[in-house]
């Protein structure tokens, strides 16, 4: 009976460490919940080989309308890589299409100009900043913990900092757009980038203090 009593005791000390214990697994998994509602949002631009339309060169994903020349004042077809981008906003639901337009040139010619609108469905995917729209393309999973601080009683809590490495998770139309724009962007993004953060011990175990805010 008393060794029976011991085990049940063992039993019920390591069912009381469960998510509060501090390891890899539970930082792990504090900072991946609070990353499926932290979007990863950068800058994209269309990459423009012609803009006789007057538009502006390499306009940024986010605009609210986009204008992109079809053909030059010769007839040739330009702008392959701009209208790819955005056979792929659109099938994202992100851009819809209007109807072309011709635009007249100062030498009266006048080349067709393919005319896009952001979307409604587009508002929880753009971001406004002071330079450029930044595009929302994703969310970050820690790949590893590379290393985590002793946890310490700080401001009537108990906290840990966490170095870790997070890698892009992105949205199936995301990795498209992102290759399309340029290759080896995305291959620097699809690298492990190295963060840190403070996880805070609360009752229901560990939380990411941004979570908390």
């Amino acid at each position: 009976m008393r060794k029976m009593s011991v085990l049940v005791i063992s039993l019920m000390l390591v069912g009381c460490g469960g998510k509060q214990e501090a390891n890899p697994s539970n930082f792990s998994e504090a900072i991946n919940e609070f990353g499926k509602n932290d979007h990863v949002c950068l800058p994209v631009n269309l990459v423009l080989d012609n803009v006789e339309n007057g538009s502006k060169n390499n306009p940024s994903v986010g605009a609210q309308e986009i204008r992109i020349t079809l053909k030059n004042s010769s007839g040739d077809r330009v702008n392959k890589t701009a209208l790819n981008q955005m056979d792929i906003l659109k099938d994202a639901e992100i851009y819809d299409q209007a109807k072309d337009e011709d635009f007249v040139l100062q030498n009266g010619k006048s080349v067709p100009v393919a005319v896009y609108r952001l979307s409604d469905k587009a508002k929880d995917k753009i971001i406004s900043s002071p330079q450029n729209p930044l595009l929302c393309l994703g969310t970050q999973k820690v790949e590893k913990v590379v290393l985590f601080t002793e946890p310490t009683p700080a401001n009537g809590v108990t906290v840990s900092k966490v170095v870790y490495e997070a890698k892009l998770v992105p949205e199936k139309w995301a990795e498209k757009l992102l290759k399309a724009t340029d290759e080896n962007w995305w291959k620097s993004l699809n690298e492990p980038q190295r963060r840190s953060t403070v996880l805070v011990l609360t009752d229901k175990g560990w939380k990411d203090e941004r979570e908390l805010h």
